[in-house]
């Protein structure tokens, strides 16, 4: 199997106030397989979340590289990581950061918007991807009018807008009760089944049930 995710030696150090160091990344290395669906595990701090982050160019490293299909991330200009985030990489997150002036629709079809796509031919899609995920009957309803799991298969709606080839899930269960959290596993699932490869963030144990390979991380070191 091609790999698809290539981290060598990252680093990250975080400099605090006071002139304190903390040490997010310890000189991680490791590879992920094209169309695998992995965990990376671990304690608060323990560097998982950094981890994503600067896999998904969210964030940069101290030093180390990572390279996402042929992007060398470490090395891209802001515009270029920009590009580089609509091309590769559809995120997911624990606080689903939805807009709450906009509909499910206008939501999903954002990512698109920001990549030119014309109006009816996003609201097209976006419709089709709330479909997809079971919220064909909620496209008009903005945020705070859904629960939480809704809000989340929203944000899975979102993430896929641009047909990403890698999907970063940072603790995509994380504010959801134990029922919607397994459905939006499940759906993880199905996507992972379609060719995406799939990387989460989790400290709950149960989700591991769901992926191929768990990274254990602690102290910022893979262990």
């Amino acid at each position: 199997m091609t790999s698809i995710i290539r981290v060598n030696e990252l680093r990250k150090i975080y400099d605090m106030d006071d002139n304190v160091q903390v040490t997010a990344l310890a000189g991680v290395s490791l590879e992920i397989e094209e169309g695998s669906f992995v965990a990376a595990m671990g304690p608060s701090g323990s560097g998982k979340s950094t981890l994503m982050h600067i896999v998904g160019g969210l964030d940069r490293p101290t030093s180390g590289s990572v390279n996402v299909g042929s992007y060398d991330v470490t090395n891209l200009d802001e515009q270029q990581l920009a590009f580089f985030r609509r091309k590769m990489i559809g995120f997911i997150f624990q606080s689903f950061n939805l807009i709450a002036t906009m509909t499910a629709l206008e939501n999903v079809a954002l990512p698109l918007r920001l990549c030119g796509v014309s109006r009816d031919e996003r609201l097209e899609r976006a419709y089709r991807l709330l479909e997809e995920v079971g919220l064909k009957d909620r496209v008009y309803h903005k945020p705070t009018q859904l629960s939480g799991g809704q809000q989340q298969r929203i944000a899975v709606a979102r993430a896929l807008a641009n047909d990403p080839p890698v999907i970063l899930a940072d603790e995509p269960t994380g504010n959801l009760d134990t029922t919607s959290g397994e459905n939006i596993m499940a759906m993880l699932n199905a996507l992972n089944e379609k060719g995406h490869t799939i990387m989460i963030v989790t400290h709950d144990p149960r989700m591991t049930k769901h992926v191929h390979r768990v990274i254990q991380m602690l102290d910022g070191y893979v262990q």
